[in-house]
């Protein structure tokens, strides 16, 4: 009873937060981090502990299954190289040079646990960021960035975290450490993969919204626990389960089962990344006193601003890198534009030949298409000092942190782990102090450096020339309306101008009168109508493969194909 009691509480207080929200503009995640310290210190409200398998088999997963499927293929491979960077170079290097420093300045903490602590400590967490810059409209590429390096840096932070571990017992060898991070990876990127294909293939056959929802909710658990039992990185499964399940839905699944799939895990992922904020709080106080009856609590804040001021700088140089990396980018990008101006060269219409043989002509100008849209985004897209300022400032650490410092063993090659509860608090205090301080002053830096996504009108404007080109395609594959045939046979006037006025109605994001058709008539109308939206989906792939518009207007248009059909299915 009291285990049901204290769920209603928290969950009144993440909708009470989410409103309150809304009217201060201060972000959810920090207002409950600072209600669960308050909590933490108050006598009557019970002690809740916050565990290590909680975080990391109970909520990791599905939060990071959640993320994995909002992030674009297409964004991922555009931005892979500063993703790569910022989630895994700067979470290893970072972790060994807090561990060096931590080492030096604190003698009493040995290399292996001062390096268990840097790793810890090393993976951002972008929720409370994100969350941030949705409100205030950062750039599309610093969302991508933020979103792609939370999803990777837990996975090269734990991975890390385990082999620091296995040095406190065993010692350390160069080569067991790189055989395990390379079979972390790659075991994950395979058992990740192969999950989601499976499990795709399987809910495309249930032909029921609630039984794909289901099987869509346990997916995150299906390719982590696996991996984790043949050591592999089971935060890498699930985030490639995830990319793969996303991209493969609208091939696999119909319009009602992924409203319902999108609206639950839309609830789900609410729910927990914010009630992680609000344990993640109430475990302070209990660690504070703990470090208070050990005597090493002066010792413990000296440390902890240690660490956090050498993550700030880290941090800065990091973010550095990939500003340096963008404006190369952009350099690259403005050569190859000029080298394509033309179109292929005689050589490289020689290796399309030879690549695609009877097919090297349309290959070839979808790879032109494509080629120029990633020059379009490096261009238009490119990371100027000011968003590495908010990237840099954006450095939060999170829930992983904790769940990570958490597995740290009590004893380790028969000998008791010394100062293993000091550390412990010190990766708290380190979190919780760069979340109040970067996430409660990040709205000014945004505001200051006057960053901003594009406005609704442009938005709104480019999805219409998307829906508009879609058209095209497929007014050029299928012939005039006028012209189609069922079963041979010509479809009747009033069935086509039907058709045609909900055609319009796509094209301007408008509502149509209610069909009132005979029932003879019903069965044409919806094998032609069909047939229509079918290829529209098609051409949304097709333009999705070429990645000349941004995610937001594929959402916004597979969305209105999804409700298109939707409100047809009800009216005919």
């Amino acid at each position: 009873m009291e285990l049901i009691v204290l769920a209603l509480v928290g969950l009144t207080v993440l909708v009470a937060s989410a409103l309150f929200s809304r009217r201060t503009g201060i972000a959810a995640p920090l207002l409950l981090l600072v209600l669960g310290i308050v909590a933490s210190f108050t006598p009557w409200i019970p002690d809740v502990e916050l565990t290590n398998e909680m975080v990391l088999l109970g909520v990791l997963p599905p939060i990071l299954f959640a993320s994995g499927r909002n992030v674009p293929v297409i964004e991922l491979r555009r931005n892979l190289k500063p993703i790569a960077w910022l989630s895994i170079v700067m979470v290893i290097v970072p972790a060994v040079l807090v561990g060096v420093i931590v080492h030096l300045l604190f003698c009493e903490i040995s290399l292996p646990l001062a390096i268990a602590l840097g790793a810890a400590v090393s993976p951002i967490d972008a929720v409370a960021a994100t969350s941030i810059g949705r409100r205030l409209g950062l750039p599309d590429r610093l969302m991508t960035l933020l979103e792609g390096e939370s999803l990777f840096n837990d996975a090269a932070a734990l991975v890390t975290m385990r082999m620091a571990v296995a040095t406190l017992a065993t010692g350390f060898s160069l080569v067991e450490a790189s055989l395990g991070f390379l079979w972390a990876v790659a075991g994950g990127l395979a058992i990740g993969y192969v999950t989601g294909r499976v499990i795709n293939w399987a809910r495309g056959r249930l032909n029921d919204p609630v039984l794909v929802t289901i099987v869509t909710l346990a997916s995150p658990w299906a390719s982590y626990v696996p991996a984790e039992q043949v050591h592999a990185s089971g935060v890498i499964a699930v985030v490639v389960t995830a990319v793969v399940m996303s991209h493969l839905a609208p091939r696999s699944l119909n319009a009602e089962e992924r409203a319902m799939v999108r609206s639950t895990w839309a609830t789900t992922s609410y729910v927990l990344e914010h009630a992680v904020f609000l344990l993640m709080g109430m475990q302070v106080a209990r660690l504070v006193n703990d470090s208070r009856v050990s005597g090493s609590l002066g010792r413990v804040w000296l440390m902890a601003l240690v660490v956090l001021a050498v993550l700030i700088v880290l941090r800065a140089c990091g973010v550095a890198v990939v500003v340096w990396m963008s404006n190369h980018r952009e350099a690259r990008a403005r050569a190859l534009g000029h080298t394509l101006k033309g179109g292929l060269t005689e050589k490289g219409e020689q290796r399309a030949r030879n690549r695609f043989g009877s097919n090297w002509e349309s290959e070839s100008s979808r790879w032109l298409n494509r080629t120029r849209a990633d020059i379009d985004y490096a261009l238009t897209e490119q990371i100027s000092p000011k968003g590495g300022i908010v990237l840099a400032w954006a450095g939060m650490r999170g829930v992983v942190t904790l769940a990570a410092i958490q597995t740290l063993p009590y004893v380790a090659g028969g000998q008791l782990v010394e100062y293993r509860g000091a550390v412990i608090l010190v990766a708290f205090l380190v979190a919780v102090g760069s979340l109040l301080l970067f996430g409660g002053t990040l709205p000014f830096v945004i505001r200051a450096t006057g960053l901003a996504a594009p406005g609704i009108d442009e938005r709104r404007h480019e999805e219409k020339m998307l829906v508009r080109s879609m058209l095209e395609t497929v007014n050029r594959e299928l012939g005039p309306l006028a012209e189609q045939t069922i079963d041979g046979q010509p479809v009747p006037p009033h069935v086509i101008t039907k058709l045609e006025r909900r055609m319009a109605a796509l094209n301007n994001r408008t509502n149509t009168e209610a069909l009132r058709l005979e029932r003879d008539t019903r069965d044409v109308y919806w094998a032609l109508f069909t047939r229509y939206l079918d290829a529209l989906r098609l051409a949304l792939e097709e333009e999705r493969s070429v990645g000349a518009y941004s995610h937001h207007a594929f959402h916004a248009v597979e969305d209105m194909l999804d409700r298109f059909e939707v409100n047809a299915r009800s009216r005919v």
